[in-house]
């Protein structure tokens, strides 16, 4: 699998509506168990949110956050999805590894 950071832009503003807000959160939670989605949150500054999943391509990710209602319901007005390399202890920081 790899990795997908995808950042969500563009937040309308006003207030954000239970019924939408609920829709996300199931939608959240099918992709959490599905295995995809390993991370997610707003930023502390209000403007925008994260999400990190784990999939086969940057076109199924798309997918994935095309079906999120804040996207279908554009509370988020857009998204940028980017693949990365993770580093951690157990490939030892990228150390050895070829540069991107």
């Amino acid at each position: 699998m790899r990795n997908f950071l995808v950042l969500l832009g563009n937040k309308q503003t006003g207030s954000l509506r239970e019924d939408l807000l609920e829709q996300h959160v199931q939608h959240l939670e099918a992709m959490s168990r599905l295995g995809c989605l390993r991370l997610c949150g707003p930023f502390t500054d209000g403007d925008g949110a994260v999400m990190v999943f784990s999939g086969h391509s940057a076109e199924e990710v798309e997918d994935w956050v095309m079906q999120d209602p804040f996207i279908k319901e554009r509370y988020y007005g857009s998204y940028d999805i980017k693949e990365f390399t993770e580093a951690n202890e157990s490939n030892r920081w990228l150390m050895g590894e070829p540069e991107a």
